[in-house]
């Protein structure tokens, strides 16, 4: 293991005496891989220590491998560049994305110009708000993150993005993913994020004048969490939107519903603290997730488990429930459909009632609507 290691700081010796060649210094290096111990990795006899600043020697030189685009020839000792590639050493290396967002002050998807220098300094223009911003860049495995600095009235405002971008490191035409900031009025906040590639400086201000293409504006909307700055001593004092709604609604229940020729069925279903579900459908147990729209919509999505890890999964069954209209103050109406429950694509009434509640007992209160989407040859 010593050996590999002074070999790999022999390496690093060479690749930096490579670009110091090149008309590229060390604290360039250093500044582009976002490194400052190269004088340590590339000194095996003072440092022999496998990890500095937190990356082994062998880690590094994949890095300056990548960001350079250089290759080590182990048969003749000698580095040199990936196919003739030096142009990527251009100091002034420049990349321009057009980043839309959630503009949380005017309600609307916003655009903003992001330069990105040198795959490592980024600068962001908003030109409605006329905020700018500053920042780094950075790679790690598969994901992108830019870190981003703004004076606000009296401090410093940071903004942290996190995007995906896959084995294509640098350059890939869309990214997705989220940032998270602090409001104006001081609440944390977080959201989605697109940026938009642009061949240059000139391309991108053309695409922030013009109006963003309508299925980025719904990707982006509603999809804003902000969370309160009041901060709890316990976690009882910890609440969220209609509490109180939910919790009366958990608990277990005879789940009534159509199958046809006039006929009802009945299964068990739970409805946990912890907004998840259960339910029993021909001997099988699915799992749910619910969603709370507001004080009297509660949604349950049961879906199948996946047999193969790649394979998409997909409802069995989506249970609307109105959870404050009760039939004698016992009996939850809601909404089902299902694209396979009963063979054909279903919609249909559907029923929630206390365990103990026998079919016989609220019969005379279940309605009957089974809409099944199939033709006449079916």
């Amino acid at each position: 293991m010593e050996s590999v290691n002074r070999r790999d700081a022999q390496i690093i010796h060479k690749m930096i005496g490579f670009l110091k060649g090149n008309k590229i210094s060390q604290q360039e290096i250093e500044s582009r891989l976002n490194y400052t111990s190269l004088s340590k990795a590339k000194n095996y006899d003072k440092y022999p220590q496998m990890i500095i600043e937190k990356k082994t020697r062998a880690e590094l030189i994949q890095e300056l491998s990548n960001e350079f685009s250089l290759i080590y020839r182990e048969a003749d000792d000698s580095v040199e560049f990936i196919d003739g590639q030096e142009g990527q050493l251009s100091l002034i290396d420049t990349e321009y994305y057009v980043m839309h967002y959630y503009a949380f002050a005017r309600e609307i998807s916003d655009r903003a110009l992001v330069k990105i220098v040198n795959k490592r300094k980024v600068t962001i223009d908003n030109y409605i708000d006329e905020e700018h911003w500053e920042g780094l860049f950075s790679v790690i495995e598969n994901y992108t993150f830019i870190e981003l600095t703004k004076m606000g009235y009296t401090t410093p405002v940071k903004k942290l993005m996190c995007l995906f971008s896959g084995t294509m490191k640098y350059g890939r035409p869309i990214l997705l993913g989220t940032y998270s900031t602090v409001k104006r009025d001081g609440y944390p906040a977080a959201g989605k994020v697109v940026l938009e590639k642009a061949s240059s400086e000139e391309d991108a201000m053309n695409m922030i004048n013009q109006e963003s293409d309508f299925r980025i504006r719904g990707f982006l909307r509603n999809n804003v969490h902000v969370t309160r700055t009041f901060t709890p001593n316990k976690i009882d004092d910890l609440s969220f939107n209609h509490m109180d709604e939910y919790m009366q609604a958990v608990g277990e229940y005879r789940f009534f519903y159509p199958v046809p020729q006039d006929q009802w069925k009945w299964t068990d279903l739970i409805i946990r603290p912890d907004y998840s579900a259960d339910v029993v459908l021909k001997d099988v147990l699915y799992k749910g997730s619910i969603s709370l729209f507001n004080a009297e919509t509660l949604s349950i999505r049961f879906r199948r488990k996946k047999v193969i890890p790649s394979e998409p999964t997909s409802h069995l069954l989506k249970v609307e429930i109105n959870i404050r209209t009760r039939i004698k103050d016992k009996i939850m109406v809601c909404a089902g459909s299902s694209p396979s429950l009963h063979l054909y694509p279903s919609a249909f009434s559907c029923y929630l009632a206390p365990k103990d509640i026998s079919l016989k007992e609220i019969h005379e209160y279940l309605q009957y609507d089974l809409f099944l989407a199939k033709t006449e040859e079916s």
